[in-house]
């Protein structure tokens, strides 16, 4: 099996819209790593809720999914999600703001 070590996906999603951040290509499988979500707001003091779901192909997001959610980001600062969630075929990692200063970026392995 071949493994690529790689950035999975990079969004600056817009407010209250849950956006696909990276997809498994068809006959791969995934490791993700790592999530840093970052409020890129210039105000110390302003806060982002972001919530980071992962989902199988075709299926809705449902609250089952949800790997973080409403975790606060404030202004100018950075959080680190540390997982080694696995991903087949298919499935999607989404993430949903309540503002357009989030930006979002997936580290991880893809396997086929």
């Amino acid at each position: 099996m071949a493994r690529v070590y790689k950035i999975l996906g990079q969004k600056n999603p817009g407010a209250s819209v849950l956006t696909n951040v990276y997809t498994v290509p068809a006959g791969n499988s995934a490791v993700v790593s790592s999530i840093v979500l970052t409020n890129t707001s210039g105000t110390a003091g302003g806060g982002v809720a972001a919530r980071v779901a992962a989902n199988a192909s075709g299926v809705a997001v449902t609250a089952a999914n949800y790997l973080a959610y409403d975790v606060n980001i404030p202004g100018c600062d950075t959080v680190t999600l540390t997982l080694g969630v696995t991903l087949n075929a298919g499935s999607q990692l989404s993430v949903y703001s309540n503002s357009t200063s989030l930006a979002i970026s997936v580290f991880g392995t893809e396997i086929f």
